[in-house]
């Protein structure tokens, strides 16, 4: 009786969505895509996954959110800001350039490619120990914060459907990031528990230039990460909990939030038809669009 109990209360806890006396007030993070494009642009953003994940969502009407400290699974330097980043634009270039020259600005700009070249010249290596307790320090603030990443871009991306789509059997859910952000919004969670951005991937120089940590705080740990990653180009969406939760999951207008639904272009074709005829019908129950079919090869027609 009491195993039956347990696994009760488990399942229990595993399918209550948060709600807003659950979760902090945080801050949207005022950052620009790797692309430039500011966030009021409302650019296109995707979430590639498995079958079985974009069931959940249709099913459940809810997002969920993995706990920062899983992110180091595919990526153990997530959480630590880029802090390692060793790579540098050269030659340094000033924040502010002005034409014609101005003798103030020129100055100015002098002196803050010193003070960032004099940063720099400082090995890596010497500052590790310092990073450490930088990034516990973090790891302790973000003990409770829960993360959802999109890709932005304006088409669909080989890429991800090959890193995130599990190959054969991907799908996507395209939307953007306004309808991303404000689909949380409804009577359980008001629109101030939930913080997002684009992360950054700054060079090392832009790290010291643009000290980010100013108005980030403990957050650029995940909002900040190497330019390797920068093909990733995502969007994150957090949220800060009163308390460590078994699973986050956060309850989602999925009429707004899904603008389509698109099957990946590595499936193979026997298996388009009936993934297509499992799927269109949960899709009109909930009145979303139905799933694009994949684009046939020219030999194949």
């Amino acid at each position: 009786m009491d195993k039956e109990r347990t696994e009760s209360n488990r399942a229990e806890r595993l399918n209550v969505h948060m709600k807003n006396v659950d979760l902090e007030d945080v801050q949207p993070i005022n950052t620009y895509a790797h692309s430039g494009t500011h966030w009021s642009r409302n650019p296109t953003c995707w979430r590639y996954m498995d079958l079985l994940s974009l069931i959940s969502i249709l099913e459940n009407e809810t997002i969920h959110f993995t706990h920062v400290s899983d992110l180091c699974k595919c990526d153990s330097q997530e959480g630590t800001g880029g802090l390692l980043t060793d790579v540098v634009s050269l030659p340094l270039r000033p924040s502010l350039m002005v034409v014609p020259p101005d003798p103030i600005v020129d100055e100015e700009n002098r002196r803050e490619i010193e003070e960032i070249t004099k940063k720099l010249s400082v090995p890596l290596s010497s500052q590790i120990p310092e990073y450490r307790e930088k990034v516990k320090q973090w790891d302790k603030e973000n003990d409770t914060v829960y993360v959802n990443c999109w890709h932005t871009n304006d088409i669909e991306s080989d890429f991800m459907w090959r890193i995130y789509g599990k190959y054969e059997y991907g799908f996507a859910i395209e939307s953007c990031v306004e309808d991303l952000v404000y689909s949380f919004q409804n009577n359980d969670v008001h629109l101030s528990k939930i913080g997002f951005g684009f992360v950054l991937y700054p060079t090392r120089d832009r790290l010291v230039r643009e000290n980010h940590e100013q108005h980030m705080g403990s957050f650029a740990a995940f909002m900040i990460k190497s330019p390797q990653y920068s093909s990733e180009n995502e969007f994150r969406v957090f949220v800060k909990a009163k308390r460590r939760v078994v699973s986050c999951d956060m309850k989602v207008d999925l009429k707004r939030l899904v603008h389509g639904i698109r099957i990946s272009p590595l499936t193979p074709r026997w298996a388009v038809d009936p993934l297509i005829k499992t799927l269109n019908p949960i899709c009109r129950t909930k009145g979303l669009p139905l799933v694009s079919r994949r684009m046939d090869s020219l030999r194949d027609i």
